[in-house]
């Protein structure tokens, strides 16, 4: 047996993240990334996409160390054949190779090595894209953690996922994916083309020494989705936050209370009326159309007066990329449901302060904004005037924006499936420790909830506020995500330098061979021997 590994006081963490924009797992990321810091580990984080201007302030002030490899690439072939996948997985390779390079090919830097010299690291945390991890591991000799967030193979479309969110039967595990029939279907010829890339994710993932997914939903989704990984079901650790980091500026500010509106990108989307917030990309699957219409059935099914209606508005915010057919599209048909709907609407295109963004009417009911700062996003979590956060996804495989909303005391509304099931406590079944509601996604049921926690009393309020507050304090604070991390960083790196083990392993196969052998002439030997006595005795 070997003797255990020395561990160093401190590791050499490099995270891979395919591009560091704005969104859940791009937050995710970044939490993890400083928690780990936070605990006095080096962290540097690889990316082949990295846009100042759409980002998480954290990758753009300094606080983390981001280099950019492998953008050279494009990021898909053509508008009408976009095969977004298959350019994800060349420039994971480039990003590796240029990675492996710098590592081991020594000074002075060029296009083969342009960190060089990197130092080598003890552990690499890589997510979203597996295909790199064989590579890595061959070549550096370095342990890998993959955190999983979510199936590539079943983001792709063409699945259906049902899943009871108490049950954890076999049974249920069985109906937790299926294809999908008629128009929501794939082809036969996208089936063809994703056969092997979904094939060659599962052979990947499983070459992590230790996989990590961010909730007990997405582990069940796992096992079914890759059957050959079953028996090895990933380790589950919760994305958490930075509670600090959504506290307003008045909090360290004396009574500051006027401080934050002085700052102009935050007067630009204040306001004193009643407000509900919905934080999403920009994305068909998130379901934002779910909370337009549930707005707007406050008033068409008379929920609350006219009057308090034409007072209320609803905020959403979100990641959105100019270059993504999704995010256009998406944005459009919002824009256009709100006019069928007739709710007056307003879009902001950046958080930036320039003069020339036309400030929102002040009888704005719907108000886009995108790419939202951290100030802005602080600002409506945290203002007297919100009532709740709508989050819309269903199936959705963690969701961090509710964790955010319930460390600012806010009741959350969302879809009664995926992961929002494992961090939201619902108030009307348990309302001495419920943080909010879970509902099925149907726009009727979701008017008479918004209705709901419009009309809370005060104290059911703050006892609302209360329980989410500690929820997250207790579960899912950064301090809680980075012990986590380190002890599975720590365990994989007990594992050893994988050249070890394959060196280990050529050594056991060559004394094999030796002995099978040093056998075999034996025997030879005995059977030359045994016939020429056989002779002689003739």
């Amino acid at each position: 047996m070997a003797p255990p590994v020395k561990q160093p006081e401190k590791l050499r963490i490099g995270f891979i993240h395919p591009d560091l924009g704005i969104g859940g797992a791009e937050r995710l990321v970044v939490d993890a990334a400083v928690s780990l810091q936070n605990l006095g580990h080096e962290v540097v984080m690889f990316t082949s996409r990295h846009d100042p201007k759409r980002c998480f302030e954290e990758t753009r002030d300094g606080t983390l160390k981001v280099h950019v490899l492998g953008s050279s690439l494009p990021r898909t072939f053509t508008k009408k054949y976009p095969l977004t996948i298959i350019f994800s997985i060349l420039r994971s390779l480039l990003l590796s190779f240029l990675l492996v390079m710098s590592i081991m090919w020594p000074e002075p830097s060029s296009f083969f090595n342009p960190l060089a010299p990197l130092k080598h690291f003890d552990v690499f945390i890589i997510d979203q894209q597996s295909i790199s991890i064989p590579f890595l591991k061959l070549f550096t000799g370095t342990r890998i953690l993959f955190y999983c967030h979510f199936p590539d193979k079943l983001l792709s479309g063409g699945w259906e996922l049902d899943i009871d969110k108490k049950s954890d039967s076999t049974d249920e595990t069985k109906q937790l994916m299926q294809r999908s029939t008629g128009k929501s279907g794939v082809s036969l010829l996208k089936r063809i083309y994703r056969y092997p890339i979904d094939k060659l994710e599962e052979f990947t993932t499983g070459q992590a020494d230790i996989v990590l997914s961010n909730s007990k939903f997405t582990s069940r989704i796992y096992a079914r989705a890759f059957p050959s990984l079953a028996k090895r079901p990933p380790r589950v650790v919760y994305p958490c936050i930075d509670i600090n980091a959504y506290q307003p500026p008045s909090a360290s500010n004396q009574k500051g209370k006027g401080k934050a509106k002085s700052d102009p990108e935050i007067e630009l989307i204040s306001s004193e009326r009643p407000t509900f917030i919905s934080f999403n990309r920009f994305e068909a699957k998130k379901n934002v159309a779910l909370a337009i219409k549930a707005f707007a059935k406050l008033r068409d099914d008379a929920l609350i007066p006219d009057d308090e209606f034409e007072n209320l508005r609803m905020v959403l915010g979100g990641g959105y990329d100019k270059d993504e057919i999704d995010n256009k599209e998406t944005l459009a048909s919002l824009q256009k449901l709100c006019g069928e709907l007739h709710l007056r609407h307003h879009t902001i295109s950046s958080s930036s302060t320039d003069r020339s963004i036309e400030p929102p009417l002040e009888n704005t009911q719907i108000l886009f904004i995108l790419n939202f700062s951290n100030n802005q996003r602080t600002h409506l979590l945290t203002s007297e005037n919100t009532r709740g956060l709508l989050y819309t996804p269903s199936n959705e495989h963690f969701g961090i924006v509710p964790i955010e909303a319930m460390s600012c005391g806010l009741p959350v509304l969302a879809v009664n499936s995926g992961g929002p099931t494992e961090t939201i406590i619902d108030f009307k079944q348990s309302p001495e420790v419920g943080t909010g509601l879970l509902v099925s996604p149907n726009e009727d049921e979701w008017s008479k909830s918004l209705a709901f926690l419009y009309n809370l009393s005060t104290d059911d309020r703050e006892q609302i506020s209360k329980s989410a507050r500690n929820r997250v304090e207790n579960q899912f604070s950064l301090n809680t995500l980075g012990k986590e991390l380190e002890l599975a960083c720590r365990d994989a790196y007990a594992k050893g330098d994988i050249h070890q083990s394959i060196g280990d392993i050529f050594i056991w196969v060559s004394a094999a061979l030796i002995a099978v052998s040093a056998v075999g002439i034996a025997f030879v030997v005995f059977v030359i021997n045994d016939h020429e006595a056989y002779t002689l005795n003739i």
